[in-house]
C-alpha cells in the first residue's frame, strides 16, 4: 500500500437519527449517477417516522449493488439542509473534515474504479450487498488536506464551465424556438408535414452500419436536451438506415417526447421515425416542427394500444405545420444555422471539459 493510503473506515462513522417528529419534506431516493434525487416510493399509508435522517455534509448509500449494473448508488448531501431517506439505506460521515474533506470523498466515490471495486467485494445469494465493512475496508489515498480542497476547486471550477455551457446550449435552442413560435403565428396558411419532409424506408444490414444502433423505448432515445444512448441488435438484422440531419423520434409511448437530431451516420429499428426533410431549406424547420410539444401532442391522438401506445404513421404524416414563405425560410434557416454552429463549438469544450474531468478522477489513485 502507498505511504499516504489509509483505510476508510478510521476517517468515517454511520448516523441513524430517525424522523421521529413525522415530517414529510423532502423525501429522497439516491441513483446511480451518484446524486439525492426526489422520490418516487408509493408513500400511501407510510409510517415516516421509521425513516433515517441525512444532514447536509453527511452522505448516503445503498448496500444492495445486484440491481443496479455496475453501479452502487451513492451520494453527498449538498443541495438541502436536510433529508429523509429509506431506513434500509446507510447514512455516514467524516469524523474530522480537517482530515478528510467530504468533497474529495464524493470525487473517490465518482471513480468508475470505486465502482468496479464495490461490486467485486458485494457478496450475497438473493441480493449481493456491500456492507459497511468492507466501506470501511477500503484504501485511499488522503493527501494532506490544503491539497484535498484544491483539488475539489478544480474540479468544481471545470464542473461549472460545464453547466454554463450547457445552459448557454439550452438558451440557445429555446431562443431559436422562440423565433420559430413567434413566425409560426404570423402564418395565415398550414399544410401538411409530408410537404416537407418524408419517412426514411431504405433498409441496411445492421453488420454493415459501423455506428451503433438507436433502438425505441422511453429509456433509449434522449429527450430534447439528452445524448442518445445504444441498444444493440443481431448482425443479420436489416435497420433503417438514417444519416446525418436526419430527425428520430421513438414511436413508443410517445407522451415520453424522445427525439434525437441525428449528428451521425446510423441505423435504428422500425419503431423509431425516421424524418428526412424533401429539401435541405427545410432542415432547420423540420427540427422546430418536431421540437414542439404540440407535435406530440398530435402524436397521442392518434396512437393506439393502451398499455404501449404506438403513433400512427398516417395520421402522423398529416400534422399541420405553418407555409413559410421562401423568404422567410431564409431568414429563419440563417439565424438556426448561426445557432447550430455556437451550440456545436461549445459541445466541443464540454468534450473537452468532461475528458478533463474524468483525468483529474483518475490522478486521485496516484
Amino acid at each position: 500500500m502507498k505511504s499516504n493510503y489509509s483505510k476508510l473506515g478510521k476517517f468515517i462513522r454511520q448516523v441513524d437519527v430517525r424522523n421521529v417528529g413525522g415530517k414529510e419534506e423532502n423525501l429522497l431516493g439516491v441513483s446511480v449517477q451518484k446524486v439525492f434525487i426526489p422520490s418516487i416510493a408509493n408513500t400511501v399509508g407510510t409510517d415516516f417516522t421509521k425513516y433515517k435522517v441525512v444532514k447536509k455534509g453527511q452522505f448516503t448509500y445503498i448496500p444492495d449493488t445486484s440491481r443496479r449494473g455496475e453501479k452502487i448508488g451513492i451520494a453527498l448531501l449538498e443541495e438541502y439542509e436536510e433529508g429523509l431517506v429509506s431506513n434500509i439505506y446507510t447514512v455516514f460521515e467524516i469524523i474530522d473534515e480537517n482530515e478528510l474533506c467530504p468533497e474529495y470523498l464524493m470525487l473517490w466515490f465518482s471513480r468508475p474504479e470505486f465502482d468496479r471495486y464495490a461490486r467485486f467485494k458485494s457478496h450475497g445469494s438473493v441480493r449481493e450487498i456491500f456492507d459497511w465493512n468492507e466501506l470501511c475496508d477500503i484504501d485511499l489515498p488522503v493527501p494532506d488536506i490544503s491539497e484535498q480542497r484544491k483539488i475539489v476547486e478544480t474540479y468544481k471550477i471545470v464542473e461549472d464551465r460545464i453547466e454554463l455551457k450547457q445552459k448557454v446550449n439550452d438558451n440557445l435552442a429555446e431562443y431559436l424556438n422562440c423565433i420559430y413560435v413567434e413566425l409560426a403565428q404570423s402564418v395565415q396558411g398550414t399544410t401538411s408535414l409530408s410537404k416537407v419532409c418524408e419517412y426514411v424506408t431504405e433498409k441496411a444490414t445492421f453488420s454493415d452500419i459501423e455506428t451503433p444502433v438507436y433502438i425505441a423505448t422511453e429509456n433509449i432515445l434522449p429527450d430534447k436536451k439528452g445524448v442518445a444512448s445504444f441498444g444493440s441488435t443481431s448482425a443479420s438484422e436489416r435497420v433503417i438506415h438514417f444519416c446525418k440531419g436526419d430527425v428520430l423520434v421513438s414511436n413508443i409511448r410517445p407522451y415520453f417526447k424522445k427525439m434525437w437530431f441525428a449528428t451521425t451516420e446510423g441505423g435504428c429499428n422500425a419503431d423509431v421515425l425516421c424524418f428526412r426533410a424533401s429539401d435541405k431549406k427545410y432542415s432547420y424547420f423540420l427540427k422546430s416542427i418536431i421540437f414542439q410539444d404540440g407535435f406530440f401532442e398530435y402524436v397521442m391522438s392518434g396512437a393506439k394500444g393502451t398499455k404501449m401506445p404506438r403513433g400512427d404513421k398516417k395520421h402522423i404524416i398529416q400534422y399541420q405545420i405553418p407555409c413559410f414563405s421562401d423568404e422567410q425560410l431564409q431568414k429563419f434557416n440563417a439565424l438556426a444555422s448561426a445557432v447550430e454552429r455556437n451550440q456545436a463549438l461549445n459541445c466541443q469544450e464540454m468534450s473537452s471539459l468532461k475528458t478533463a474531468k474524468s483525468m483529474l478522477l483518475a490522478t486521485l489513485s496516484r
